[in-house]
C-alpha cells in the first residue's frame, strides 16, 4: 500500500523494525489481565511508564492527536513530531505496555480559518471539497456550531473528505508504532446533521426499513431539500439514523485500519457521562452505544460521578448497575469504563482499587487515569499495583465464569426513541443494592430460558412496553412455571424477594457491602466489594472495614472441599474460611462468615 500522507508531507520516519505488531485480541483484553490507563491528563502527558508500573497494559496515548483537529503542521514539524510518538510508543512498550491506542477525534476541527494552512499541494488534491464544506449541516445547509464553543467546529462523519482525511491520520498512528485507535466525541450535533450526504444516506436508511421513497429529483439542490422534508416527516425514523452515522464511520475507518494492520483495535468515547442519561444520550448527541459496539472492537464509556464509594452525608454510588446494562447491549464485546467522583480526573487510591474490584466482578476493566503530580507518583503507584497483580493473578476466576442470575430485567432499549426516562436502569440499582442476583437483558437476545438449571424469576417496567411476539414469549414462560414480575407496582422489590423463594445469595452484613456470584465447573465464585470508601481529596480516602460479614451461599456442587479467601488488601486474612454445609437437592447450601472486608475479596468455593 502506498503511504501518501508520508509521501506528501515528504516525511522520513525512522521506523523500528516490526512496529506494527500483531495483537492477539482476546487475551490482550482479557478481563484481569487489561490494564487500562489514560496516558495524559492536562499538563501531565506522556506518563506511559507511570502507567505500567501502576499496572496498565493497555494505554490511551495523545500519539497524533492534536494534529487531528488543529490540522497538520508543516512537513518537517510533522516528522519531528512523529518520529518522537514512535520512539515513546517503543519506550512503552519495552515498559510493559501491551497495546497502544492513539487518539483522535471523531467530529472536532479546530481553527477552521487555518487548518489546512500546511497542506501541500500533493495533499491537498486528494480531497475534492474545501474543508468548509466537510461541517455538520441545519436544516437550511447552513454550517452548525459546536457545543463546544470557542475555535470547535464539527465535521460531518459522513463526508467522504472528512473520512479520507481520517484515514491519512490513522494510518500515520498506526505506522508510529500505535495499535489501534481510541475515538473521542463521535457525536452529531442535537439539531442533526442535514448536509447532503447525510440526506442521501438517510433516503437509503429509510428504503432499507421498508418506507417507500417517492423523490424524482434529480437536481441536486431539489434532492437535497426533499429528503430534508423527508426528515422532518419522520422525525423518530431521523433520529434511529443519526445513530447509525458514528457507528458506520467507525466500521469504515476499522476496514481500513485493517489494510495497515489486520489486527488494529479500533474502539471509541461512549459517553454515558452519568447512568441516568443512557438514552438521552442517544437522542442528544446520538451517542448510542448498541449501535456504537456494533463497529467498536471494545465499548469505553467515561462515567463523572459514579465511581463507587460513598459521602459524608452517607449517599452511596456503585456503576455495577451500569455495567450488566452495558453488557446487554454491547454484542458481547468487551465492556471498559472510568468511573470518576465529582468530575474529579484523580482518584485516590483505595477508590481505584474498589473501582478496578467493581469492573472486574462485573465482567469488565477499569480504566485508570495515572497521569498524577510527581510528588504523588511513587505513592499512588505502590498502593494500586497489588490491586494490578491480583486480577492478572486470578484472570482465570474472572473469565469464562457464568452469572448467577435469580432475576432477569429487560431492558427495552428500543424505546431511547420515545422517552429520555430508561426505568430499567432505576431497577437495576434496587436490585443491585439488595444484593439481588442477576442479569440484564435486552430486545436482541429476547429468551426467557433457565439459567444454570434454575428458572429466574423475569422482571420487567410494565407489560406495555413488549411487543406481541416478546408478550407471547413472556406468557409462554409463564405457563412453563415463570414467575412474572411488573415495576408498576411501588412494592416490586417485595414482590422479587418472594418469587425467589430459594435465592443464590444472602448476605447479613453493613449494607454498604455488595456480593456478586459466578459459576465455573466444580467453583463457585463470590465477589464482595465494600463501598463504605470516603473520598476525601483527590488522592486521600478513607476505608471503614466491614466486619463478621455472614454468607449463606446455594453452589451447584454436590460436595464442598474448600472456601478460601482471596484478596489484594493488606489487612484481610486469606486462605481457609470455616464454613457448614448441608445438601440442598443436587447441590449444598454453603454457610460461613467473613471476618472482615477492606476493600474487596473474592471467596472461592470448590468441589
Amino acid at each position: 500500500m502506498k503511504h501518501w500522507l508520508l509521501n506528501a508531507l515528504a516525511i522520513a520516519i525512522a521506523m523500528p523494525t516490526g512496529h506494527v505488531t500483531g495483537v492477539e485480541i482476546p487475551p490482550a483484553l482479557r478481563v484481569g489481565r487489561a490494564g487500562h490507563a489514560f496516558d495524559h491528563l492536562g499538563g501531565f502527558g506522556d506518563q506511559a511508564e507511570t502507567a505500567a508500573a501502576s499496572g496498565a497494559t493497555i494505554i490511551y496515548a495523545s500519539g497524533l492527536g492534536g494534529l487531528v483537529y488543529e490540522g497538520v503542521p508543516s512537513g518537517e514539524a510533522f516528522g519531528r513530531h512523529s518520529r518522537a510518538v514512535a520512539e515513546y510508543n517503543r519506550l512503552a512498550k519495552q515498559a510493559g505496555i501491551e497495546i497502544a491506542l492513539g487518539y483522535m477525534c471523531a467530529t472536532s476541527i479546530v481553527g477552521l480559518d487555518t487548518f489546512d494552512a500546511n497542506w501541500s499541494e500533493m495533499l491537498r488534491d486528494n480531497f475534492k471539497s474545501p474543508v468548509a464544506e466537510w461541517l455538520q449541516q441545519d436544516r437550511q445547509g447552513q454550517p452548525l456550531p459546536s457545543w463546544y464553543g470557542g475555535e470547535y467546529r464539527p465535521a460531518c462523519m459522513n463526508h467522504p473528505d472528512w473520512r479520507r482525511y481520517h484515514q491519512l491520520m490513522v494510518e500515520q498512528q498506526l505506522l508510529t508504532g500505535h495499535d489501534g485507535i481510541f475515538f473521542d466525541n463521535p457525536t452529531v450535533h442535537p439539531k442533526g446533521c442535514y448536509c447532503a450526504h447525510c440526506m442521501e444516506k438517510f433516503a437509503t436508511f429509510l428504503h432499507e426499513n421498508g418506507t417507500k421513497l417517492d423523490i424524482e429529483e434529480t437536481d441536486r439542490d431539489l434532492r437535497v431539500e426533499a429528503l430534508r422534508k423527508l426528515a422532518d416527516e419522520h422525525p423518530q425514523e431521523f433520529m434511529r439514523f443519526r445513530c447509525t452515522i458514528a457507528r458506520d464511520f467507525l466500521a469504515h475507518i476499522r476496514d481500513f485500519a485493517r489494510t495497515i494492520n489486520p489486527h488494529a483495535l479500533i474502539t471509541c468515547n461512549n459517553s454515558l457521562n452519568v447512568p441516568d442519561v443512557l438514552y438521552r444520550q442517544a437522542r442528544m448527541y446520538a451517542y448510542n452505544i448498541a449501535e456504537l459496539s456494533k463497529a467498536g472492537d471494545l465499548v469505553v464509556v467515561e462515567d463523572m460521578v459514579t465511581q463507587p464509594r460513598v459521602t459524608a452525608d452517607g449517599k452511596v454510588f456503585e456503576y455495577g448497575p451500569t455495567y450488566k446494562q452495558l453488557h446487554a447491549i454491547s454484542h458481547g464485546k468487551p465492556i471498559v469504563a472510568v468511573a470518576l467522583a465529582e468530575a474529579d480526573y484523580h482518584t485516590p487510591p483505595n477508590l481505584v482499587r474498589l473501582a478496578m474490584a467493581e469492573a472486574a466482578a462485573n465482567e469488565a476493566s477499569y480504566l485508570s487515569w495515572p497521569a498524577w503530580p510527581e510528588a504523588q507518583r511513587e505513592r499512588m503507584v505502590a498502593a494500586i499495583r497489588p490491586q494490578a497483580d491480583f486480577l492478572r493473578q486470578h484472570e482465570a476466576l474472572l473469565n469464562d465464569a457464568a452469572g448467577r442470575a435469580d432475576v432477569v430485567l429487560f431492558l427495552p432499549f428500543r424505546r431511547w426513541v420515545e422517552t429520555e426516562v430508561c426505568t430499567a436502569s432505576n431497577l437495576a440499582t434496587a436490585l443491585s443494592q439488595a444484593n439481588v442476583q442477576y442479569e440484564v437483558f435486552s430486545e436482541e437476545d429476547f429468551k426467557l430460558s433457565p439459567r444454570g438449571g434454575r428458572i429466574p424469576v423475569l422482571l420487567v417496567e410494565s407489560l406495555s412496553v413488549l411487543t406481541p411476539a416478546e408478550a407471547a414469549e413472556v406468557e409462554a414462560f409463564r405457563q412453563q412455571g415463570g414467575r412474572v414480575i411488573t415495576a408498576d407496582a411501588p412494592d416490586w422489590l417485595e414482590q422479587v424477594r418472594a418469587a425467589v423463594a430459594r435465592p443464590s445469595l444472602t448476605v447479613a452484613g453493613p449494607s454498604t457491602v455488595r456480593a456478586v456470584m459466578r459459576d465455573q465447573p466444580k467453583r463457585t465464585i463470590l465477589h464482595l466489594l465494600n463501598l463504605n470508601v470516603e473520598r476525601l481529596s483527590s488522592f486521600e480516602d478513607k476505608v471503614t472495614p466491614a466486619t463478621d460479614i455472614k454468607l449463606t451461599v446455594r453452589v451447584p456442587l454436590k460436595s464442598v472441599r474448600e472456601v478460601k479467601l482471596l484478596t489484594a488488601d493488606e489487612n484481610e486474612t486469606t486462605g481457609t474460611l470455616e464454613f457448614d454445609r448441608q445438601q440442598d437437592g443436587d447441590g449444598s447450601l454453603v454457610t460461613l462468615t467473613v471476618p472482615r472486608l477492606d476493600v474487596s475479596a473474592m471467596v472461592v468455593i470448590e468441589e
